[in-house]
């Protein structure tokens, strides 16, 4: 794939716009996330410069973030108005929020300058997650959105730049394809230590967000003893973004909260959180030397224990929030808080444990 983005200022006697121009080949799906080359699009007036495509994917889940569509064409929506009904748990139920004082907290505060990237102390130790969660799960993904919360830095420098995670495929490990509207896989957490089988559960959605028509990861390296990095090896020529990643876990953040619900019952809510720095190792245009990409990013889960009003499904959400990398030019203009905020919506199934 050869892609190039070229900015051009349109100015007549009605309106100032910039706009954004995608040259990109026939495999252009292979490389960036729908949901940026429509971002890279935007729309004008002016008629000296058409796209080459468009791509209209577009979600249809209603949700407290701003679909894909509507993201560039809402500038005067803030992060804050976006997020104002989003809650770490059912908005219909009453929690012990009140009495939280952790990550939990932090989440239902419903800012997004609470996100705030992780400065490395002490490494962590593996997450360990909650009786309900242990098993083996059939996890569907969904896309809800994303916003720009930065006021410091314009959203056309923050689309333009395509070295911020998410923008491209394979970015952020994860989730490897950010816009892909659904996405399914299995994932297992080990019955008797509660521990993730992080191996398996990265590999299977790492190709499943791929596409899942063929095998993208190659091999994943992990070991329990050092499970803050994490090494994930591509077939090669499968993907043209990566030929490997290396996960550096800085910071986890986790918490188990008690949720009072209206009708006197009671469920489980386990929050928790990771603080990722990924370097992605791939092709390149000079001989010899391997492209090198940084990003730094954090995944914050919302896990709902199930209920039988759910037929027993497991529901939840991911935000994952991005930041700039250190090297990058607008680095200065927001050092810690997030530049782009994606969002999640999971539903899980057991099959076993």
């Amino acid at each position: 794939l050869y892609c190039a983005c070229v900015e051009q200022w349109a100015m007549n006697k009605r309106n100032f716009s910039l706009l954004f121009v995608t040259l990109v080949a026939i495999d252009y799906k292979k490389h960036f996330s729908p949901y940026v080359v429509h971002a890279l699009q935007v729309e004008t007036k002016s008629n000296f410069v058409k796209p080459i495509f468009k791509l209209e994917v577009e979600s249809d889940v209603e949700g407290p973030f701003i679909n894909r569509r509507d993201a560039l064409k809402s500038a005067k929506v803030s992060a804050a108005s976006i997020l104002a009904s989003t809650l770490v748990w059912n908005s219909s139920t009453k929690s012990a929020e009140a009495q939280s004082s952790g990550l939990a907290e932090k989440l239902s505060k419903r800012d997004t300058s609470e996100l705030k990237n992780s400065v490395f102390n002490i490494p962590p130790s593996a997450q360990k997650y909650p009786q309900f969660m242990r098993g083996t799960w059939d996890v569907s993904i969904k896309f809800n959105g994303y916003v720009f919360p930065s006021k410091t830095i314009s959203k056309a420098d923050i689309t333009s730049n395509v070295s911020i995670p998410g923008f491209q495929k394979c970015s952020i490990a994860q989730i490897a394809d950010v816009g892909r509207e659904r996405t399914n896989y299995k994932m297992i957490i080990e019955a008797k230590t509660g521990l993730e089988d992080r191996s398996h559960n990265i590999r299977e959605s790492v190709d499943a967000h791929l596409g899942g028509a063929y095998k993208a990861v190659e091999n994943v390296s992990y070991d329990l003893s050092n499970p803050n990095r994490i090494t994930i090896d591509f077939v090669r020529y499968q993907t043209r973004n990566a030929e490997r990643i290396e996960l550096f876990c800085n910071a986890r953040e986790s918490e188990l909260i008690t949720q009072q619900r209206s009708d006197a019952s009671q469920r489980e809510v386990f929050v928790c959180s990771e603080y990722i720095r990924q370097v992605t190792l791939g092709l390149s245009t000079e001989f010899g030397v391997a492209r090198q990409a940084g990003g730094n990013y954090a995944h914050f889960w919302t896990w709902r224990e199930p209920i039988p009003e759910s037929d027993m499904k497991m529901t939840g959400n991911l935000l994952t929030a991005v930041y700039l990398d250190p090297q990058d030019a607008l680095f200065f203009k927001e050092p810690a808080k997030p530049v782009a905020v994606y969002s999640h919506d999971i539903v899980a199934s057991k099959t076993t444990g």
